[in-house]
């Protein structure tokens, strides 16, 4: 459940920046040791353990250290859910994670009135190919996709700006603002990328569909309503 909330709240998430972003974006170099934008959101220990609660509890389960990347990722069993979350539990549940490949860190979520969701955070780029491997893609289709781009193994900041919500297992992407470090997407790639970000998440919640199912995800007056089911197990290898 966590792995998809993550993905969702931050709208286009490390995959959308990966196919679709760093490779358009100059002088990617300069943006070692950025930081990422400060939503003023802050959690505490109590707002995890709310959170987690809220949606589920699902029982994260340690795998071997020497699992591969492809195997470094289970989902078992299934049970139906409705919860909200506001902005604070948003940030502490997608950051509240022992997931030892896990690429994106520092994850700030701030939705607004109006359901526009405020996104930023870390992107390890380093974990982007065992992550994805995790999701159920293979290492030939993941090196394809980026063999044009050349990828430095080191953390890069993201800002999004948008709307997004999902209905019966089919995600819309609107996102409006795009950030690398300080460097603007264009908006003509921005909307590129919000089809590809439909696309990787729609692909990424069949693949779970044995073990999650969001029948609907919407923002609105500063929290998420999510209805669905979640895994009653994740098997990951943890830090």
């Amino acid at each position: 459940m966590k792995y998809i909330i993550s993905i969702l709240l931050v709208v286009v998430g490390f995959f959308v920046t990966i196919l679709a972003l760093l490779g358009v974006v100059p002088g990617l170099s300069a943006l070692i040791g950025a930081s990422p934008k400060d939503l003023g959101i802050r959690y505490t220990q109590e707002d995890s353990i709310a959170a987690r609660q809220k949606s589920g509890g699902t029982e994260i389960i340690s795998l071997p250290s020497g699992s591969t990347a492809a195997d470094d990722f289970r989902l078992e069993g299934k049970k139906p859910i409705r919860f909200t979350m506001d902005s604070t539990e948003l940030t502490a549940h997608s950051n509240n994670r022992p997931w030892k490949n896990y690429p994106v860190h520092n994850i700030q979520i701030k939705i607004h009135k109006d359901g526009s969701i405020e996104s930023s955070a870390t992107l390890i780029i380093e974990k982007a190919i065992p992550y994805a491997m995790a999701l159920g893609y293979s290492e030939q289709q993941i090196r394809e996709a980026m063999s044009k781009y050349a990828l430095p193994p080191f953390a890069v900041p993201i800002y999004v700006l948008g709307k997004g919500s999902v209905h019966n297992n089919s995600v819309s992407v609107d996102a409006s603002t795009v950030r690398i470090g300080a460097i603007p997407i264009p908006g003509d790639i921005v909307t590129q990328v919000n089809r590809q970000a439909e696309s990787v998440l729609n692909d990424v919640i069949k693949k779970h569909a044995d073990a999650f199912q969001a029948d609907d995800v919407s923002f609105a007056d500063g929290v998420m309503t999510f209805s669905g089911a979640v895994p009653e197990r994740e098997y990951v290898i943890t830090e």
